[in-house]
């Protein structure tokens, strides 16, 4: 099958290496707006199968993809799905923003077959929903409240990462309310300068309602250890590990993110995990 994707970006020129590195396409198309915006060069440097005729040029190639990627920005996506809704009755459509277009999805979490038009949420939600998910089965009623921290380098954090982080937190937050029915929760996104950059990095702080017993926390790091197994298919460098309480009734897990270094570096983990969600996803379609 062939794939279109969205945006020149970061996201965008990664995802294109990955589907070509993958064996589901047989070709893979690039669109964007302008050849001369800094993924436009990109593209065009390493020949590319790439068009600046924008989404015109997608709709006029619909016929020969079966998976659309969208890789542009939030306020884009809205325009962009608002064009291709109707014209995708037998293709699908991955989005990539943080907008809230598109059912949610986790592919840890989401096993089945995937909606025709697919919500990959955020960095912050690919990598740290699962982990929710397990603690919130385990403890249950016990489970209080949820913060998320993600810190990210700063050069992995693009325009359209920069000009989303409303859009990111709001998107972050209604997916993991939805998809783990944890109410309470908070999310926030550092962008760290340091250098060298690090490496994307969450820390999730559980607030439970009483002291977590010794039996529970067992069950929590038995819990992650399946969490990696089953990650690390798609994100072989991804590591979540239970750090231990702050206080009694506060656990704290972080959660390391090492790219596969495509053509992002690896510290760009909170990027890779989209790009490689998205190919992972695209196994369960077929022609």
């Amino acid at each position: 099958m062939n794939c279109i994707i969205i945006g020149t970006g970061k996201i965008g020129v990664d995802l294109y290496i990955k589907c070509l590195k993958s064996k589901n396409f047989k070709k893979v198309f690039i669109f964007n707006q302008s050849k001369n915006s800094e993924g436009a060069k990109y593209c065009l440097k390493k020949k590319f199968n790439y068009s600046s005729k924008g989404i015109g040029g997608v709709i006029k190639n619909l016929k020969d993809a079966k998976i659309i990627f969208d890789a542009t920005s939030a306020k884009s996506n809205i325009f962009i799905l608002k064009k291709l809704r109707k014209l995708i009755n037998n293709k699908y459509f991955i989005n990539l923003t943080p907008s809230i277009n598109g059912e949610y999805v986790i592919p840890y979490i989401n096993t089945n077959k995937i909606p025709q038009i697919t919500n990959l949420i955020t960095c912050g939600g690919q990598t740290s929903i699962p982990v929710i998910n397990e603690v919130k089965n385990i403890l249950g009623p016990k489970l209080k409240y949820v913060e998320l921290v993600s810190n990210i380098a700063a050069k992995s954090a693009g325009k359209a990462t920069r000009d989303n982080i409303d859009e990111y937190i709001t998107n972050t937050e209604r997916a993991i309310k939805k998809l783990t029915k944890v109410n309470k929760i908070k999310v926030m996104i550092n962008i760290n300068p340091a250098e060298p950059p690090v490496n994307m990095m969450n820390s999730l702080f559980f607030e439970l309602t009483k002291d977590i017993s010794k039996k529970d926390l067992k069950k929590i790091e038995n819990s992650i250890s399946k969490i990696n197994s089953r990650i690390k298919i798609y994100m072989p460098k991804y590591t979540a590990s239970t750090v231990g309480t702050i206080e009694k009734k506060i656990l704290r897990i972080s959660i390391e993110v090492i790219g596969h270094g495509d053509s992002l570096p690896t510290y760009a983990g909170n990027l890779d995990i989209m790009t490689s969600s998205a190919v992972h996803l695209s196994n369960s379609i077929h022609d």
